[in-house]
């Protein structure tokens, strides 16, 4: 392999997506040094921005014909000419963390099935994959030169991370783990807060550091779709330990969008349907009119009380019928050529989400409660994410914890992610994470009577009886592991002519399921293993140890013959959980 002289990271969210890099040498060794270069010009994007959209324009054929902003102007084109057959989508990365009892409705883009959005993804990657590599290459490197890190929700499970790296890998990013990670993304803006150092809400002057010894702290990463929540304390060798749990859900910016469309746009029209209308026949004109809602939502606060005015585009005010126009102009005293949001409104409209971000926080807070080992004391939040900049946002966080807690914003939260995922790939100084589920595997053991059901009675040539369906523990839930920890365990296959060994994964939220089947065990995955190359030897001699490492954002497995030493071919591949 090529010697790594470069560092590069995609942070790919809901609503945009950008890149970061930097070389690796020695001045750089200090991360309060390290050069980071950010892109921040995009094709089609007037001012400079670390985020180019998240999303494409498709032809007829369902074929990509233009990515981000570009996409975005050229829509705008097609919808103003007519032209059909065409098709422009975004958000679709929330297809790939579906969730069956979610608070907030979910936004058009997150409807897809997970296959299909891997598709998509899988196009912005290799856009924005394009681009950085063009960039980097100006400055004398090859890509063989480069290694890459991708970002990923907290909230994630094992397989929408296999599906971010499926589509990274379809994308022309290197298969080879060395040269493409995963990173967590508020553990990103960790890194990120320790080295760029952080500002209260209030502007008091107080910037605590990050990285002395003892020092706790939450990060929650507030971004377009997900709410990611997790917190580490950093040891006395200034590495991080993962003292949080990952808790999280769709509490992004782009709900606040959706509720929106749904608690101002369609009351003032009448009905839904009328919106519902205009997606399709100038659907480019509700995006400019969102455009403006977006740009007044990022300087709401508490104490606002003034009236937002958005123009009301001409194409949307044509597609009104007599009825939506009446309702209109009776819901604004006349006033028909804008959206009038009333500031109450507006608040309204954060509340789809807001109540969730501050449960979420307070559950965190407690977890941290719990694990403090020197009794109470104030927190620090670290409020990070493109929906970390709204004033109204960190006002009502920081009123909500009153004396529990500070809220710190790093320089340019809406990049924290991107320029701590660099820092993060440059130096990794994460101790130790905290296990989501207990995870194990579905194996035999000796059958207790009395104990085990008769029906998962198995009985072996020879007349040995086995209990099938046993959960063999690997970790347990909230478990703290060390990054470089592996859990071994020995089994041994029961017939003679097993060839391959398939062992499935499953996890549980309880500490220690005696089946797989007790209920909340859900299987995950499969690890299948290839036996072929000893099958020479006796049965009672192929006894395999396999090793699992849960310390690292993706699972590893690898399995070894403890007769002979050897490593056996094994795979692991992880389903949807139903």
């Amino acid at each position: 392999m090529k010697k790594q002289r470069v560092i590069a990271a995609i942070d790919f969210g809901t609503h945009g997506t950008g890149f970061a890099w930097t070389t690796i040498n020695e001045r750089h060794e200090n991360p309060k040094r390290r050069h980071i270069s950010v892109r921040t010009r995009w094709k089609d994007h007037p001012s400079p921005y670390p985020k180019n959209l998240s999303a494409l324009l498709l032809n007829s054929q369902g074929q990509v014909v233009a990515w981000g902003y570009e996409a975005r102007r050229r829509w705008a084109r097609i919808s103003a000419r007519g032209d059909e057959g065409y098709q422009y989508i975004n958000g679709f990365k929330m297809s790939l963390a579906s969730e069956d009892n979610q608070a907030t409705e979910e936004i058009p883009g997150g409807k897809y099935a997970p296959e299909r959005s891997r598709e998509l993804v899988t196009a912005i990657l290799s856009n924005i994959y394009q681009i950085a590599i063009e960039e980097i290459s100006k400055s004398g490197f090859v890509p063989e030169e480069i290694r890459w890190c991708l970002t990923v929700p907290a909230i994630w499970n094992d397989y929408q991370k296999q599906l971010m790296r499926e589509a990274a890998i379809s994308a022309g990013l290197p298969e080879d783990t060395k040269r493409l990670q995963l990173v967590i993304e508020p553990e990103a803006a960790a890194y990120d807060a320790r080295v760029s150092g952080v500002r209260t809400v209030h502007a008091s002057g107080r910037r605590p550091s990050l990285m002395s010894r003892g020092s706790r702290f939450l990060v929650a990463d507030c971004g377009g779709g997900t709410v990611d929540i997790t917190a580490y304390r950093t040891d006395s060798m200034n590495r991080l330990e993962e003292i949080g749990r990952e808790y999280g859900g769709k509490y992004g910016s782009e709900y606040v969008n959706q509720a929106f469309l749904e608690k101002v746009l369609s009351v003032r029209f009448g009905s839904y349907d009328v919106i519902d209308r205009i997606l399709s026949e100038a659907p480019a004109s509700l995006l400019d009119l969102l455009d403006s809602w977006e740009k007044e939502k990022v300087s709401i606060t508490d104490l606002q009380d003034d009236d937002i005015y958005l123009p009301l585009p001409a194409a949307v005010y044509k597609l009104l019928g007599e009825e939506a126009r009446r309702s209109l102009s009776e819901c604004q005293g006349g006033i028909t050529d804008f959206i009038v949001v009333k500031s109450s409104e507006a608040k309204e409209v954060f509340d789809v989400v807001i109540p969730g971000i501050l449960a979420l926080v307070d559950r965190q807070l407690e977890e941290m409660r719990r694990q403090r080992r020197n009794g109470s004391g104030r927190e620090l939040v670290i409020l990070v994410g493109g929906f970390g900049n709204s004033p109204y946002l960190q006002e009502r966080l920081q009123n909500h914890l009153a004396d529990r807690a500070d809220v710190l914003v790093p320089p340019q939260p809406e990049v924290a992610v991107l320029r701590g995922a660099v820092h993060y790939l440059y130096d990794p100084q994460t101790k130790s994470r905290r296990t989501k589920f207990t995870y194990g595997c579905g194996t035999s053991a000796d059958f207790v009577t009395g104990v085990d059901p008769e029906d998962y009675k198995i009985t072996l040539p020879g007349g040995r009886e086995k209990c099938r369906d046993r959960f063999s523990r690997f970790v347990f839930s909230g478990q703290s592991v060390r990054v470089d920890e592996l859990v071994t365990h020995q089994y041994s296959p029961l017939y003679a002519d097993q060839a391959t060994v398939t062992f499935k994964l499953y996890t549980s939220v309880a500490a220690s399921p005696r089946y797989v089947t007790d209920a909340g065990c859900l299987k995950v995955g499969e690890v299948e293993v290839d036996l072929s190359e000893v099958m020479d030897l006796p049965l009672d001699r192929r006894s395999i140890v396999l090793a699992m490492s849960f310390g690292d954002v993706q699972i590893e497995v690898t399995a070894t013959v403890k007769e002979t030493g050897k490593m056996v071919k094994s795979h692991v591949d992880f389903s949807p959980v139903e």
